[in-house]
């Protein structure tokens, strides 16, 4: 084994992070979850604000109907609509467009009205089926809750990955080792340096082109994490 310490060391980068397997799965989940989230807040918030402030009247139905998809089964799914008008408090005209169940689409044939709820001071909040927002709020809170969950997981794992890696590079020593053999990657033509050093600590660098990589037998650098005793070669900063 032979201590290099006292040579220069490569700057920790961006990549630490970009090249760990679980970063670009959290980052996707994260803004999947935040999105998921944020739906779910708008829903409750209009939830609280016509709990609150709501005012029912009767809203004209101005037209009603259905949209289909094929779905991936080769079924039929259904969405259904009502174009409604009312006014408000003062008399003025509004009017908006729901989606809607297939219950409440069903029961609204030949009715010319719907009961209507919304928010005397801001009438585009609106709603024609009661609790339909507490119920979106709810179901889109708890999945954007799971997802960033997912998210912060991966993401805490990378972070404790990366900074095991800085301290290694920072304040690890700095040995020589022998690269062992070469794994074969993906299909792009990478592959994984698998090194050796005199005490026997083992490791397997992160993909590289195969042709960039050292061959069998040499010698490289690898830096020790103090705190882990985890070693990575100096060509993964």
């Amino acid at each position: 084994m032979t201590d290099l310490s006292s040579g220069p060391r490569p700057l920790p980068s961006a990549r630490l992070y970009v090249e760990r397997p679980g970063f670009w799965p959290g980052v996707v989940l994260l803004l999947v979850g935040l999105a998921f989230g944020s739906v779910g807040l708008w829903h409750l918030y209009h939830d609280l604000r016509l709990s609150r402030g709501g005012v029912t009247t009767v809203a004209q139905i101005d037209n009603a109907y259905s949209t289909t998809a094929r779905r991936r089964d080769g079924g039929l799914s259904y969405r259904h609509y009502m174009d409604v008008s009312f006014r408000d408090e003062a008399g003025q005209l509004h009017s908006a467009v729901f989606q809607v169940s297939q219950g409440l689409f069903a029961e609204s044939r030949g009715h010319s009205g719907v009961e209507l709820r919304y928010v005397a001071t801001n009438p585009a909040i609106a709603e024609i089926e009661p609790g339909r927002n507490r119920r979106f709020g709810s179901v889109f809170g708890l999945l954007g809750g799971v997802i960033l969950g997912a998210a912060l997981l991966l993401l805490g794992h990378t972070r404790r990955q990366v900074s095991s890696r800085r301290r290694a590079v920072e304040a690890g020593e700095a040995r020589s080792a022998s690269v062992s053999r070469h794994q074969t990657w993906g299909k792009k033509g990478k592959a994984r340096l698998h090194w050796q050093d005199g005490t026997g600590l083992a490791g397997i660098a992160v993909p590289r082109p195969a042709a960039d990589l050292p061959p069998p037998g040499s010698t490289v650098i690898v830096y020790i994490d103090p705190l882990q005793g985890r070693g990575y070669w100096s060509g993964d900063y």
